[in-house]
């Protein structure tokens, strides 16, 4: 028998949390608690009202019983329910009231440093350094090298690790203590692993494996050195999830006038919160929302507003001074709940989240606007978010934003995480049947060769900017679609980029046009947009500008967009497109 121990890299971390601890109240309760206080009925009354089991009913209603919101009453040979005045009260509220207990608790918590996987201490035990170097006097142990690419944990990943499913996260003590290094053994008997958690990474699993096979086969003490394969692309933690949910034609933002409107409907009709990103930001068209951000600070709403870089590399720090300026007015003003963060995100992505009057019910917005830094003359294009659980993938990423570079939950990350899980826990719209994604980093590139795979009749690219990065991103891909199946490809581009010029886009137009490509500039009106589509029904739209940027791995939400897959949305957008565009 083959006994291999193999070191495998983690960070260490322990954190105090706070958390709701309870089962929080179904849609059935809430629907049994308001059609209880319009008549009393039976238990097979409702369920035959509801199409749901007797079963389930009952199960309910107990629960609305302990609550001391519904009770029991005779009629004649039947037992009828009916709410109490406590249950009548709560059936007017948009949630039922929590009756979870508010509870804490100092966790500890390991990040893998392979493929960035979170878990419990006890999921996956960890050692300081030199308890493994005793080891390796007496046994063969196998060390993978910590990778230059630190990988921190990952805020929802953190919390569905550490919660059961009646934890309700709420908030976590802001720490600025450090991951501590530590390193976790895995035993490999004759090449099968023993005892590693089944939610650990097929990544990880792999590389333990090849690490194990490394080792001498006559075995004896020893210390090796394993070189993992360096990990490209999202971690499997990063990765969103594809919904169902519907989708309308309107859904689609398009021009400046609209989006004009809308960061304006967003900010008036907020009462709770309103989380805005913007990569750029202006001191005179932040003067410009001022009213509007005035309503919502007076409804009572927290404003909270994120940047991502200034538009000058070139040592001109506008939107950092802007941010300056902009604080120490609004501090002198009152805005205490109107925070313009003085940190950058170092994210080009574009995001508008708030709640539309009712903390059960919120909307958001991705896409192309800067809504902090446009005059809302340009072309722009965003996709409207309705569906609670995508709004919450999209607060998921604005948690990672708010971290920064050295990993740390700041208290935004947890109010952000907290808005997240709260956010899971409402309503969706029933009946839809499209598919919709968030698309962040490499994601991007993903959805490029899915067009250039399935495209069965056209391909159509907008981008602001035209840069060195198109040929690699578009042009290579569309080469393929239109070689291998003659998909024809139309692109448009407002301005170029870096050293590429006119004359550089000039000479690849031509180069290409008989290939079924082609390549316009866009000026009236003034292309921001940032768009890929194919056919009729799927249609991407995003921060990322397709013709010239490229994520690094490293720095995933540089950009974020929505991968959208319903009948008809490619069409409507293409259309609406054209119809706009005058050159």
């Amino acid at each position: 028998m083959s006994v291999v121990r193999v070191a495998v890299p983690v960070l260490q971390g322990r954190r105090k949390f706070h958390f709701d601890k309870g089962t929080p109240w179904s849609i059935l309760e809430h629907l049994l608690l308001n059609a209880l206080a319009k008549r009393d009925a039976t238990a097979e009354e409702l369920a035959n009202s509801a199409d749901v089991p007797q079963r389930a009913i009952i199960e309910a209603l107990i629960r609305l019983m302990r609550a001391g919101w519904v009770q029991m009453a005779s009629a004649g040979a039947a037992v009828t329910f009916q709410p109490t005045r406590e249950g009548l009260i709560a059936a007017l509220a948009d949630e039922l009231p929590n009756a979870a207990r508010r509870m804490s608790r100092n966790m500890t918590f390991v990040v893998e440093q392979v493929s960035g996987g979170v878990f419990r201490s006890r999921e996956l035990p960890f050692q300081h350094k030199y308890m493994i170097d005793e080891r390796a006097k007496r046994e063969t142990i196998v060390w993978m090298e910590r990778p230059g690419r630190m990988l921190f944990e990952e805020t929802r990943s953190l919390l569905a690790a550490l919660f059961q499913d009646d934890e309700k996260f709420v908030a976590m003590d802001s720490s600025g203590d450090r991951l501590a290094e530590r390193w976790s053994l895995v035993t490999v008997r004759d090449g099968e692993i023993d005892g590693l958690t089944t939610r650990a990474s097929e990544p990880l699993v792999k590389e333990i494996l090849r690490a194990a096979n490394a080792a001498p086969e006559n075995g004896g003490p020893s210390s090796l050195a394993y070189h993992p394969a360096a990990q490209s692309g999202l971690t499997p933690d990063m990765n969103t999830k594809v919904h169902q949910t519907a989708f309308l034609g309107s859904d689609l933002i398009l021009g400046g006038a609209d989006h004009k409107g809308v960061v304006s409907a967003v900010l008036r009709k907020a009462r709770h919160r309103v989380i805005i990103h913007s990569t750029f930001i202006s001191e005179d068209r932040f003067n410009d929302l001022k009213e509007d951000l005035r309503v919502a600070h007076s409804h009572g709403a927290v404003i909270d507003v994120l940047w991502g870089q200034d538009e000058s590399t070139t040592g001109v720090r506008s939107t950092r001074e802007a941010v300056g300026r902009i604080r120490e007015k609004l501090k002198s003003e009152g805005f205490e709940r109107l925070r313009v963060h003085p940190f950058s995100t170092n994210s080009h992505c574009k995001l508008l989240i708030g709640d539309d009057g009712s903390p059960s019910r919120y909307v958001g917005y991705i896409g192309s606007c800067n809504w902090l830094s446009t005059s809302f003359q340009s072309f722009e294009a965003s996709v409207r978010l309705r569906d609670p659980v995508i709004i919450a993938d999209a607060v998921d990423q604005v948690a990672e934003l708010s971290r920064g570079s050295n990993g740390h939950w700041t208290t935004l990350t947890g109010e952000m995480a907290a808005l997240a899980a709260r956010l899971r826990t409402l309503p969706r719209p029933s009946g839809g049947k499209a598919q919709i994604m968030l698309v962040i980093g490499s994601k991007h590139a993903e959805e490029m060769r899915s067009a250039r795979d399935e495209a069965t009749d056209r391909i159509l690219v907008a981008s602001h900017r035209f840069g060195l990065a198109a040929r690699t991103a578009v042009l290579t891909p569309a080469l393929a679609a239109a070689r291998d199946r003659g998909i024809s490809t139309e692109i448009f581009y407002g301005t170029t980029s870096g050293p590429v010029g006119g004359s550089e886009v000039a000479e690849i137009t031509l180069a290409t046009s008989q290939e079924g490509i082609t390549i316009r500039p866009i000026h009236d009106p003034r292309l921001h947009a940032k768009v890929l589509a194919w056919d009729t029904d799927t249609v991407v739209i995003s921060s990322q500008n397709w013709l010239s940027a490229d994520p690094p791995d490293s720095n995933p939400r540089q950009e974020i967009g929505i991968a959208i897959r319903a009948a008809g949305a490619a069409t409507q957008f293409i259309d609406r497109f054209n119809a706009a565009r005058v050159s």
